[in-house]
């Protein structure tokens, strides 16, 4: 049972996945009013969780990518949507709450199977 805590390694990924899209998003809510601005987030998860267990240093900087798919365009080019960016940033939120929420059941059910 303790061989493997690949769901422990997998909890601290997926907070440190929604770390980065909060990082995404400020940098959004930043650049809101800067012209010819492109909104970015973080890669998928599934893409997060490949970069970062191949075992090379992935620098931050190719975890967060250029937003496919803008809500709107303003006319100096700006794709910013301060509203858009609080969705986002809830989203990350319950991602990050949903993390640390299976890695505190992990560290209980070890804690039982250890008799503490």
């Amino acid at each position: 049972m303790f061989a493997s805590l690949e769901i422990l390694r997998m909890a601290q990924s997926f907070a440190a996945h929604a770390a980065t899209r909060q990082q995404a998003i400020a940098q959004n809510v930043a650049n809101a009013d800067t012209p010819g601005y492109r909104s970015r987030d973080a890669v998928s998860f599934a893409d997060y969780w490949r970069a970062t267990q191949s075992g090379a240093g992935v620098p931050q900087a190719q975890l967060i990518q250029p937003d496919d798919s803008p809500v709107s365009v303003s006319p100096d080019g700006n794709t910013v949507s301060i509203e858009h960016e609080m969705m986002r940033s809830v989203e990350a939120r319950q991602q990050h709450e949903m993390a640390l929420g299976i890695y505190s059941m992990s560290r209980d059910l070890l804690r039982a199977s250890i008799g503490r």
